[in-house]
């Protein structure tokens, strides 16, 4: 047929180059499948392994689709075990291992060759250390596999109207196989992770492109969605080399690190997982998963993670500050969707920690007048947050205290808070009325002019361990209304039985005692 070995290389990279255009690959199953299997039989390794990783390509044409075998049955385990032997062999070289990850790149479409592969300990293994080297020639091989491997690809989402339709047009409809179900690519993700799959994918994101850096973020993406296995990335440098994945590259590349930086900083102690000068740089990208074309789920991620970064200390509040993680993280107190406005307010409450988040809400605006309606949410958890961040706030700043009062339902809002059901909540509405009638005395006969003298005296008649807090902070309120000659020691007793009678519509004192 020819003559040189170079000539066979090239007839191999041809079909290859052919079978890429789907519409192609059918015909070529038929013709091209043939010359391949012939090329096969050569004994020149270099042409071999072209031969296979063209019957692969071949063999996955079908795609992601599993009701579509281009080969008979059982022919692309056949491939994979021929792939696997390339990949192995001690004393192949470095470009026929590369042939050999192509070729398992195409197969690893099938779910069958995923799970035969992933159980195959010594092919993981040498995949990986072919991914450490940093041959950037191997990388597409390699990197597609693993993407493959943990289903980081982008799958097209099927509306159930347009499948119901494309079944009565009698148009063909993919079908999912059973092992590319969670539970299966859970399992395969573990297993790469304790295989060291991090340490490859860290000496693979040397390459200057964008396409392969965004499948290797896809991939550390995948890794970290399994909370067991987010340390295990860290340790490996994993989280170092995200965050430049995450400021540069495809859009949906640096989606996904972006992505991946959230969970870790989810789990991990941000000074573990970023520390020094990373715990400054990831903020940027974790504030840009704060946009509209990101899903709920990279939202509410990304503010659990600046949620845990804004504790730490004042430099990265200033960082946020700095990049105008302020106003994004208030458009997302302001959401319909609970999960979203308690992440955001979590955040909020250790952000008004900076002085200079403190000043803004002193300026002339209604923040304070929100977190004051916050702290009436259903959410416990909400209430909880915009409670905390309101008792800061009143304790640092005497603008803030008058600013409480600012909601018209600003009574509602305190009684609410002193005779919450939460024991939490209770605490922290009490705080606040303690920095309130402490800040000055107008401000506390404003208060005692209202039933809250009557609920706070009620508070403090409690007996219930969970409260005890709330009730040591209602006698302080008193104590001070003393002070003052607002009210005269014991002139009050009388009222603890009305106390939660007249807040039964927020709650009851059975509800307080629960």
């Amino acid at each position: 047929m020819f003559e040189k070995h170079e000539n066979y290389d090239v007839a191999c990279e041809c079909i290859i180059a052919a079978a890429s255009k789907k519409d192609k690959a059918k015909g070529l199953v038929e013709t091209g499948a043939e010359i391949l299997k012939k090329l096969y039989t050569s004994k020149n390794e270099e042409i071999r392994v072209r031969a296979l990783v063209g019957l692969c390509k071949l063999g996955s044409s079908g795609g992601l689709d599993a009701s579509i075998r281009p080969f008979a049955d059982g022919s692309t385990k056949k491939l994979a075990e021929a792939c696997r032997k390339f990949l192995i062999k001690p004393g192949k070289d470095k470009d026929i291992r590369k042939f050999a990850a192509e070729g398992l790149a195409y197969l690893t479409l099938d779910a069958d060759v995923k799970e035969k592969l992933v159980e195959d300990r010594a092919a993981i293994q040498a995949l990986i250390e072919l991914a450490k080297t940093g041959d950037q020639s191997a990388i597409y091989g390699v990197v597609t596999t693993l993407v493959n491997l943990v289903n980081a690809y982008e799958k097209q989402e099927l509306l159930p109207e347009l499948v119901q339709l494309a079944k009565f047009a009698k148009h063909h409809i993919p079908e999912e196989h059973e092992l590319d179900d969670p539970d299966f690519v859970s399992g395969r993700i573990i297993v790469l992770a304790n295989e060291g799959v991090t340490s490859g994918l860290v000496a693979l994101c040397k390459t200057e492109s964008d396409n392969s850096k965004e499948m290797i973020a896809r991939v550390f993406n995948a890794l970290c969605s399994e909370q067991e296995v987010r340390g295990k990335v860290v340790q490996q440098g994993g989280a170092k080399v995200l965050i430049p994945l995450s400021l540069k590259g495809t859009a949906n590349g640096k989606r996904h690190a972006a992505q991946a930086l959230s969970r870790i900083g989810i789990t991990i102690n941000p000074e573990t997982a970023f520390p020094g000068q990373r715990n400054l740089e990831v903020i940027r990208p974790l504030l840009n998963q704060l946009h509209p074309d990101c899903s709920s789920l990279e939202n509410f991620e990304a503010l659990m993670a600046l949620c845990n970064l804004a504790s730490m200390n004042e430099s990265t509040r200033q960082r946020i500050i700095k990049e105008q993680g302020i106003s994004k993280i208030e458009t997302y107190m302001t959401e319909d969707h609970m999960m979203l406005q308690r992440a955001a307010t979590q955040v909020m409450c250790n952000m008004v920690q900076s002085p200079d988040v403190v000043k803004m809400h002193e300026g002339e605006n209604d923040r304070v007048k929100f977190l004051v309606l916050l702290t009436m949410e259903e959410d416990e958890d909400t209430a909880v947050a915009a409670s905390g961040a309101l008792a800061y706030l009143t304790s640092v700043s005497d603008i803030c205290c008058e600013k409480a009062f600012s909601p018209t339902c600003w009574q509602e809002a305190f009684n609410t808070l002193v005779a919450n059901p939460s024991p939490e909540v209770q605490y922290r509405g009490t705080v606040i009325i303690y920095n309130i009638i402490k800040s000055n005395k107008t401000l506390a006969e404003k208060i005692f002019d209202t039933d809250l003298l009557r609920m706070l005296y009620g508070v403090t008649q409690l007996n219930d361990e969970k409260r005890a807090k709330a009730i040591e902070m209602a006698q302080k309120c008193l104590k001070i209304a003393e002070e003052y000659r607002l009210i005269e020691e014991n002139k009050d007793a009388d009222m603890a039985p009305d106390v939660f009678e007249q807040q039964k519509q927020d709650a009851t004192i059975e509800e307080i005692d629960e």
